[in-house]
């Protein structure tokens, strides 16, 4: 069984319209959430071995946040690939994964981690800024993810506990 911990990036600063979109950081409430929700993710018995993130600067400062919170203390991996709006490139950095690894993250943009999510069985309409999705895969090894029926086991975003 191999388990991976999709994550959104956290809310990103849109105050310098002159930064590209690649470059632009998170805002307060970005640097607050995506921590918020690592220390949720302390709960899971099993955490991620490793943190693959797009190269984004929103996504690199969430990745960061996360691992440094994150009890394991995972290593993080820029894949250039996830700065992307299409769900193949979630797949491909998944069976890409390191074999001996059976839990990882991914954290990456919209509309790719909808299109994705929705195509295992999400029917929230929106992954939230910091939404986190857990994804089970009955396999031995990564490059069979395609080929098998994934499960959506969990979806948490920051405001999901509030009442």
């Amino acid at each position: 069984m191999k388990t991976v911990f999709l994550m959104r990036h956290a809310k990103s600063s849109w105050d310098d319209p002159s930064l590209d979109d690649h470059e632009r950081p998170l805002n307060p409430r970005g640097f607050r959430q995506a921590p918020q929700m690592a220390e949720r993710l302390n709960a899971w018995l099993h955490q991620p071995q490793t943190i693959v993130t797009s190269t984004a600067q929103r996504a690199k400062d969430t990745a960061v946040l996360v691992a440094q919170t994150l009890t394991d203390k995972p290593p993080i991996v820029l894949e250039e690939t996830l700065y992307s709006e299409h769900a193949s490139a979630i797949i491909h950095t998944i069976q890409a994964l390191e074999l001996e690894q059976d839990v990882a993250m991914i954290i990456g943009h919209n509309p790719a981690l909808n299109n994705y999510l929705h195509g295992v069985g999400m029917t929230k309409d929106n992954l939230p800024t910091s939404g986190v999705a857990v994804v089970q895969y009955p396999v031995e090894h990564w490059t069979e993810v395609a080929n098998t029926h994934a499960q959506l086991c969990f979806l948490d975003w920051p405001k999901r506990l509030r009442g």
